[in-house]
């Protein structure tokens, strides 16, 4: 049986380029991609472990633009392996190699419209990693964030946070989307302003006032749920903040568009209501001064 090492001396780019010559035979794909992902993810107490080794497989693939390309490729597939596989190895390789592999993803043709497209997808796991990667793929660049932002990503993220039960009901992957969400519009001036184009703002305000609405209702929550319902509004208000930045070139039209839809009344009752906690309170209060 071939260990890591040997796999990595000698068989790397026979893998990637059984990739592309078998691409069309899922099974092939499957099983050369859980090979793949095994190098990248060694177990804890095997000698093959090593920070060293998983920086070689990240070169191999991002020296040449078509390695990641291939990647991305898959995610034109319905086969569930070969998307979920190929979105957690480029998740791998963008944790050892960051910016080559933004800049590879950036160039691939309709890259970032293959990755947003896969938060479409009604298969859980695959949705979810794609919602993972890219939220590793945009917390620095303000080009990635643009390019993102213009695939409907915003519609999208909410059309998830909606499906998955809002902020009360909605577990971790609503404060995933929130994360990503933030991501695409922390001093990004021009996805603020495609944001308030494109619709959102009554978006947030719909989900603020279904939170009042279901706090309303509901006096009695298990402990789980509460802290994650906490962890989701305290996103979402973070979100907002983001803004709300003193001097920044785009408050004042982000003020208005708050106010003319409401939002700004809205996390005022929020502060008010009973069954808010301190450390939301908190956030609101950073919101409004």
């Amino acid at each position: 049986m071939l260990t890591s090492n040997t796999v990595a001396s000698s068989a790397l780019r026979g893998l990637i380029a059984g990739l592309s010559k078998d691409g069309e035979d899922v099974d092939t794909v499957k099983v050369t991609l859980e090979t793949l992902l095994m190098l990248f993810n060694p177990e804890e107490n095997s000698p093959e472990a090593s920070e060293e080794l998983a920086l070689w497989i990240a070169d191999e693939f991002t020296q040449r633009q078509d390695n990641i390309n291939l990647l991305l490729d898959f995610l034109d597939t319905n086969d569930f392996y070969s998307r979920l596989y190929s979105l957690q190895l480029l998740s791998a390789i963008l944790a050892s190699r960051t910016e080559r592999t933004e800049e590879c993803i950036f160039t691939a043709p309709l890259g970032i419209s293959r990755l947003v497209a896969v938060l479409d997808d009604k298969r859980d796991a695959i949705r979810n990693e794609g919602l993972s990667l890219l939220t590793y793929l945009t917390p620095s660049s303000a080009e990635l964030q643009k390019r993102v932002a213009f695939e409907d990503a915003f519609e999208r993220i909410f059309n998830i946070i909606k499906s998955e039960g809002s902020l009360v009901h909605g577990d971790r992957i609503v404060e995933d989307c929130l994360i990503l969400l933030a991501n695409l519009l922390r001093f990004n001036v021009s996805n603020q302003s495609f944001f308030r184009e494109a619709g959102c703002v009554p978006k947030v305000a719909r989900l603020l006032n279904d939170t009042l609405r279901e706090q309303g209702d509901e006096p009695e929550v298990a402990e789980w749920a509460k802290l994650q319902r906490n962890r989701n509004i305290y996103a979402l208000l973070a979100v907002i903040r983001l803004f709300l930045v003193t001097g920044g070139v785009g408050t004042q039209a982000n003020q208005a568009s708050f106010w003319q839809h409401g939002v700004l009344n809205q996390v005022l009752q929020l502060a008010f209501t009973r069954t808010t906690e301190i450390q939301i309170k908190a956030e609101v209060w950073h919101n409004c001064v």
